[in-house]
């Protein structure tokens, strides 16, 4: 739990004052030159609306503090302990973000593994490989969980460590998620892979919506750490009994069922409570956000990413979606990812966000091919485009993972300081 402290009646007014001023409405300047440009007026022209911060968002950026509230289950039970006597291992010479990096690699590998043998998420892939998805997830969640511990542990905290630590786990969502659909092989369900990816991404995004809403991250009492070990043992499950274990028949239903309605019902029920918070908690004047801004205008950008892929997906004329699901989900995933990832930095940098994303060119292509009937491949351009959205994204997180090293002084996977120029 996070716990503040009391303040007389004379500080709390001039802490209001501060709060006001704090989270005022600042238009977005206009770019001064930057080390990040490369000479080209097109690519340049490009990088500074999709990549690039102006020098005042830096600088908020700089001033962010992480403010949580951690009221998990599982957290306070025992997951911390074992958390903290993990870290001790850990040599001083690690950093922080490498940890987190290694981390996502060790689960979009394990589940790629376990893709290449469930292409459709309908197949029954060898015990070993759900296994293997296991411990992937286990590894993943404890390297996200001892990032911040080692940056504690050796002094190395900075805002560059959450947004990476965040940001990672805006990409991993659609991986772990995948997780469950081949486990319960979701794929003989009509929409059942999308549709479990898209209520993770929304509420992830959910999440965040409403961070940029207070100025702190709320966990529930069943919140992250609780999903992934359920997932874990479901894989365990899976693993030992086959895929065919959530097929049997409870009270008429499929177990495979029964389950899905308890995470939808969990799902709306974590919803309406972010939702709650963004409609009442804003700490910006009459409840805006953080940079000042409509507490509503978030939601538009999660729409730019769910209503494209929904008209594509139900607008196939054939079945190469449902062919190449993995494929269709990790690009939407990707998609996803980035407009989270716009909101994280908005919300550390109290900046207002913006609408249209170069990355939606992968979505679009696929509208206009659709509905203007022009003779390209879908599958082929499913590829295409999935490959545009994943360097659309790697560039993004490139730039702006350079431009706060630059104006912090600061190595992204060094703990070691930069040197001074003299």
């Amino acid at each position: 739990m996070v716990t503040t402290r009391s303040r007389s009646k004379n500080n709390r007014t001039t802490d209001k004052d501060r709060s006001k001023e704090r989270y005022a409405y600042r238009p977005r300047s206009t770019f001064e030159e930057s080390d990040a440009l490369v000479g080209y007026r097109t690519i340049d022209h490009y990088l500074q609306y999709d990549c690039l911060l102006t020098r005042e968002e830096l600088q908020r950026l700089d001033e962010h503090v992480y403010s949580a509230v951690d009221t998990s289950w599982l957290d306070e039970l025992c997951m911390k302990k074992f958390w903290e006597a993990v870290v001790l291992y850990y040599p001083l010479w690690v950093a922080p973000n490498l940890l987190t990096l290694i981390g996502l690699i060790v689960n979009l590998t394990t589940v790629l593994v376990l893709s290449f043998y469930c292409p459709t998420a309908t197949e029954t892939a060898p015990a070993w490989t759900y296994f293997l998805a296991a411990l992937g997830l286990f590894v993943y969640q404890t390297l996200d969980a001892t990032d911040g511990k080692q940056a504690r542990r050796i002094g190395a905290s900075s805002p560059l460590g959450e947004l990476f630590d965040h940001g990672c786990d805006s990409a991993s969502q659609v991986f772990v998620t995948l997780n469950v659909c081949y486990a319960l092989q979701l794929g003989t369900v009509r929409c059942g892979v999308f549709i479990a990816c898209l209520i993770s991404v929304s509420l992830f995004y959910t999440a965040h919506w409403s961070t940029y809403c207070t100025g702190q991250l709320r966990f529930a009492r069943f919140d992250v750490t609780e999903a992934q070990w359920s997932i874990i043992t479901m894989l365990l499950c899976t693993a030992v009994f086959g895929p065919g274990i959530w097929s049997i028949g409870v009270f008429g239903y499929y177990l495979k069922h029964l389950l899905l309605s308890a995470v939808a019902l969990g799902t709306i029920y974590q919803a309406l409570g972010y939702l709650s918070v963004i409609f009442t908690d804003g700490v910006g004047k009459n409840g805006s956000t953080v940079a000042g801004t409509s507490v509503l205008f978030p939601i538009c950008p999660l729409l730019a990413v769910i209503v494209p892929y929904c008209m594509i997906y139900s607008k196939a004329a054939s079945s190469v979606y449902d062919d190449s699901i993995v494929l269709f989900v990790l690009q939407f995933g990707a998609v996803a990812a980035k407009a989270t990832n716009r909101l994280i930095v908005a919300h550390m940098s109290r900046s207002e966000l913006s609408l249209w994303d170069w990355i939606y060119m992968g979505p679009i292509a696929l509208m206009i091919n659709q509905y203007y009937d022009i003779k390209i491949d879908e599958s082929r351009l499913l590829k295409y485009t999935t490959a545009y959205v994943y360097l659309s994204l790697f560039v993004y997180c490139f730039f702006i993972t350079r431009q706060i090293c630059d104006y912090m002084g600061i190595y992204c996977f060094k703990v070691t300081p930069p040197r001074s120029n003299k």
